[in-house]
């Protein structure tokens, strides 16, 4: 009977390996796929952007200047992104651009399967739609998404030291990062995670300046706070950009004038209501609740937000499915995130779809519901059951 049980758990952790391995395939072949059909088109501006901040760095010019010899849109990246992304830049254009894309693709896979969860199937499938918006785009979302779950994995293994320079440098990068920090209360030793943080800070600071100097990177980041200012008036004009909650709303109610501040500061004080369940502070599952939030909300209140940054929102709608309790309405609910997810109005009809831009925001509408579901799951969270 012992050796029964013995092969039948042996064959399950097989299958898992498996399911794992063909979703590892499928997430590559949407990587290449992408790469293919980006440089055939020519659709890699994004890549051209990162690839010039590294040019600039070394010649102390603006990293976030318009350059229309190399590409049109602006950088608005932190200074510290231009020191990530050399290795990729020493690589011929075409080349560098698809290690880029295969490796983002690779670090959030590799980041989910850290995740405390026994299969993580469901949640690869349905980041798939996206996956595909995401390496479209050569955006650092998959790392921005990778970095906060791998704040808390690694959190979760009291390796401190790594998981406050995850925190740190997402937050360096595109300050969506900063959210990690939700995660301080799950912290052990507290004083010295913040002197991590603190070391952290200072270090990611100053290592631009080893290929710069000291007064071309503090202006840069006077320069850094600007460019994300306009970048957020231009948000809200510019009606197809601000896919978020806000977005959504204001297009509901045809008032572009609505505030951030107001949805913010809503956003935030229904954001913290979980942690009023201190005594399940410990629980795996609780945690597991809260960095499903903590996925969700900088994406939601952003108005920055796009379907291609949706990447870091998914990975929170299947921790919520796989870690709350079997319902058969919640797989109708995440097959209209992934329905949504796909983006049809943007690939089918793309100028009616401008014209009419809640067909585009209402993108963020399931997200949203999965999260306020979220909030009150692990507000009520009484037992473990289901982690």
């Amino acid at each position: 009977m012992k050796d029964m049980k013995s092969l039948l758990s042996s064959f399950t952790y097989k299958d898992v390996d498996n399911k794992k391995r063909i979703a590892l395939y499928i997430w590559l072949g949407v990587a290449v796929f992408t790469i293919v059909q980006s440089l055939i088109t020519h659709r890699y501006n994004n890549y051209l952007i990162f690839e010039n901040t590294v040019r600039n760095l070394f010649q102390q010019t603006s990293l976030y200047d318009v350059y229309p010899k190399y590409h049109f849109d602006t950088n608005h990246y932190g200074p510290i992104f231009s020191v990530f992304f050399m290795p990729f830049s020493v690589f011929p254009t075409p080349i560098g651009f698809a290690i880029w894309n295969l490796f983002t693709t690779v670090f959030l896979f590799k980041a989910i399967d850290t995740l405390p969860l026994k299969d993580k199937t469901p949640l690869y499938l349905i980041a798939i739609p996206c996956l595909v918006s995401s390496c479209l785009s050569q955006q650092s979302n998959p790392l921005i998404g990778a970095f906060i779950i791998l704040s808390y994995t690694l959190l979760n293994k009291n390796k401190g030291l790594w998981s406050s320079l995850f925190i740190m440098i997402g937050t360096f990068i595109k300050l969506y990062g900063i959210v990690g920090l939700s995660l301080f209360f799950f912290v052990k030793d507290k004083k010295r995670f913040i002197g991590y943080l603190l070391m952290w800070s200072a270090i990611l600071l100053v290592v631009p300046m080893f290929f710069s100097s000291p007064t071309y990177i503090l202006n840069s980041y006077s320069e850094w706070a600007i460019s994300l200012s306009q970048k957020n008036a231009h948000n809200i004009i510019e009606s197809s950009i601000d896919i978020s909650i806000m977005g959504f709303i204001r297009h509901l109610f045809d008032n572009a004038k609505l505030p951030n501040l107001e949805f913010l500061i809503v956003g935030a004080l229904v954001f913290l209501i979980p942690y009023l369940n201190f005594k399940r502070f410990e629980d795996q599952k609780f945690q597991l609740l809260i960095l499903a939030s903590t996925l969700l909300f900088p994406v939601l209140f952003s108005t920055g937000a796009e379907d291609c940054t949706y990447i870091i929102a998914i990975p929170a709608v299947g921790i919520w499915y796989l870690t709350t309790e079997p319902r058969k309405w919640k797989a109708y609910l995440v097959g209209a995130v992934v329905f949504f997810s796909c983006n049809f109005p943007q690939f089918i009809y793309h100028k009616v779809a401008l014209r009419y831009p809640i067909s585009l925001t209402i993108l963020s509408l399931p997200f949203f519901i999965v999260w306020l579901l979220i909030i009150y799951n692990a507000y009520q969270l009484k037992n473990t059951s289901y982690a």
